[in-house]
């Protein structure tokens, strides 16, 4: 008897769970549509955010005060934005705020930087692609080998899967020399051949100290920045833009965000004036141009947008825009107080997770544990027990136990 006991229970909690987790799904691949927000970008001519809805053909877009403009306005009044269709149009100006400006200098000056969470947790092979920094022809080559660096730095020949000795050593006693402490924390750069140049690795040692490392000439160049010094570093992101103003992103603990510069042969942090984000958590677009960037954060409660200075990265203007609650999470919040998913938007992994939505489904859970208390036994303790099993669990308990009837009957 105790045996089937415990036999029964495993087998209602198991139950439970699976529909803790199934439940969900159905509902939500029939009530859940992804959050849709209006681009946001800075109007060099306005000096305000602009809000561009591009459902809207006739008036897509709208200032701070409430005006709306025609399509053919938005492009002058964006011209960092629409330079490609003002050329086209033959309406360019030669500048803007005393700069000249033609479609070559625009490029050099442009880009546009992507976050996501998912990149912090996403595991990698631990192989990495170096290349020549310095190539002797125009374009970046793929070279023969990859290197893997954790307690030490070992290049690998990809075509005899051997190590190469000779390498490996040369940048292994490069990295001591500049006082890399091993193992690495992280390793982060850009392998994409297509990209205009390459600066390498920004490597986080065993010390918090970060490092810049690259290949010249067949060469290391291995450089502590000094940056571990002064910010308490969490994550960065390398992006190699067109006019080499600075080498990416970093991300502090605390969340604020940072871009190191090559001033002089010295690594400088200039810090965006925006509030902390939570880097486990939001995602961000920056869209840079010769005079603003255009920083764009997507919480869970909202898109916030500020419009920065290229050149101080100071505070211009910002734009909330509240998110709005979709049908998932009306029906969630109701029915779901809490459920289990094994997937996650901020990360690759499939990890289980107990979700929070509410307190309304309590209401639900009352009612349920009332009936189920009521109808699913005739034995007083049983009811006891299945009405606070209920109140705890909800949807998923009542179907658990409404699905174990000869368990239930004996």
């Amino acid at each position: 008897m105790r045996y089937k006991n415990i036999i029964y229970y495993s087998i209602l909690i198991l139950t439970t769970l699976l529909m803790m987790w199934l439940l969900p799904v159905l509902v939500s691949k029939l009530t859940y549509k992804p959050d849709r927000y209006p681009f946001v970008y800075y109007s060099t001519i306005l000096n305000e955010l602009a809000v561009i809805d591009y459902t809207n053909k006739q008036l897509p877009m709208s200032d701070k005060k409430g005006n709306t403009y025609t399509t053919s306005e938005m492009d002058s009044l964006l011209p960092m934005l629409n330079y490609r269709q003002l050329m086209s149009d033959g309406r360019l100006p030669d500048s803007i705020k005393g700069q000249e400006i033609n479609a070559r200098i625009l490029r050099a000056k442009s880009f546009t930087f992507r976050y996501d969470p998912a990149e912090i947790k996403t595991p990698n092979n631990g192989l990495y692609i170096l290349f020549e920094s310095m190539p002797k022809r125009v374009g970046l080559t793929m070279p023969d080998d990859v290197f893997r660096m954790k307690d030490k730095i070992e290049f690998i020949n990809t075509e005899s899967n051997k190590v190469d000795e000779a390498k490996s050593q040369i940048f292994q006693e490069e990295l001591s020399k500049n006082g890399y402490t091993f193992p690495s924390s992280w390793l982060i750069g850009n392998p994409n051949p297509r990209k205009p140049y390459d600066e390498g690795y920004f490597s986080l040692d065993n010390k918090g100290q970060l490092f810049h490392m690259k290949m010249v000439n067949g060469r290391p160049y291995i450089k502590n920045t000094g940056i571990g010094d002064k910010i308490d570093i969490a994550y960065f992101s390398m992006l190699e833009v067109p006019d080499k103003r600075f080498y990416g992103f970093l991300f502090s603990e605390q969340g604020d965000i940072y871009i190191i510069q090559n001033e002089v042969g010295n690594y400088q942090t200039l810090k965006l004036e925006i509030p902390p984000i939570d880097i486990e958590a939001d995602q961000i677009i920056i869209m840079g141009n010769l005079f603003e960037w255009t920083v764009s954060i997507t919480k869970p409660e909202g898109k916030q947008c500020y419009g920065l200075d290229n050149n101080s990265l100071k505070q211009l203007d910002e734009h909330f825009i509240q998110r709005e609650l979709g049908k998932w999470d009306k029906v969630s919040e109701w029915v779901f107080p809490v459920y289990l998913t094994v997937e996650s938007k901020d990360s690759n992994y499939l990890t289980p997770t107990f979700l929070y939505t509410g307190v309304y489904a309590l209401v639900l859970n009352i009612l349920l544990a009332i009936i189920g208390g009521i109808c699913f036994s005739n034995i007083t303790k049983r009811r006891i027990f299945n009405a606070i099993y209920i109140l705890i669990t909800g949807v998923a308990g009542f179907l658990a136990l409404l699905i174990l009837p000869k368990f239930r009957k004996n």
